[in-house]
């Protein structure tokens, strides 16, 4: 079978419409697409890992319109999420590399142009965050250092902690609200 030619189902269509279940046409369609998908990926990423990386997520995506949307609709709808979510990427990694820029150069600020009383208070303000952050539960934890010290998004955090959205935006609210409570919000920091 040549990598772009139609998966034939037992009634000779496209993909099986008539013999086969829409999950088993799903799956004939994502293993006829895969190999293309990552090739049209590689050239708007950083490498294959990234490539991969959009991939399934577009795929994951594409999964929730497998029932509602037809099948001829797949392909263009497949495309059209994977630009997107490469385009995502694209921004979290730029807006990332801002934040890691900005903190870099108000750490070397905070080293050489504060006063050694002010330095010192800052230094201990950090200290009690650090040791607050240390007393939350391990999910909220992970969670707020996620969202803050890397700077993912709630959906990228979601994904990795595989968790929804939702419990992501609790432990957040949950964990900045205990962290507030403990350091009070001048010793916040990047944790506003």
């Amino acid at each position: 079978m040549s990598a772009h030619k139609p998966l034939e189902g037992a009634g000779g269509d496209a993909f099986g419409v008539g013999a086969l279940s829409v999950p088993e046409r799903f799956d004939g369609f994502i293993h006829e697409q895969y190999a293309e998908l990552l090739r049209f990926l590689r050239r708007r990423t950083n490498g294959s890992q990234e490539a991969e990386d959009v991939a399934q997520e577009s795929l994951l995506k594409l999964l929730r319109y497998r029932e509602s949307a037809p099948i001829s609709d797949w392909r263009r709808l497949l495309y059209r999420i994977a630009i997107n979510s490469a385009h995502d990427l694209f921004r979290d990694s730029r807006r990332q590399r801002a934040k890691a820029q900005a903190m870099a150069e108000d750490g070397g600020a905070v080293a050489s142009e504060r006063e050694p009383d002010e330095f010192t208070a800052y230094q201990q303000r950090l200290t009690r965050l650090r040791e607050a952050i240390l007393q939350l539960p391990p999910k909220r934890q992970r969670v707020c250092l996620l969202r803050f010290a890397q700077g993912m998004t709630n959906a990228q955090i979601a994904r990795r902690c595989d968790v929804s959205v939702k419990t992501v935006e609790k432990h957040l609210t949950k964990g900045l609200s205990a962290l507030r409570r403990k350091v009070g919000d001048s010793a916040m920091g990047p944790f506003k």
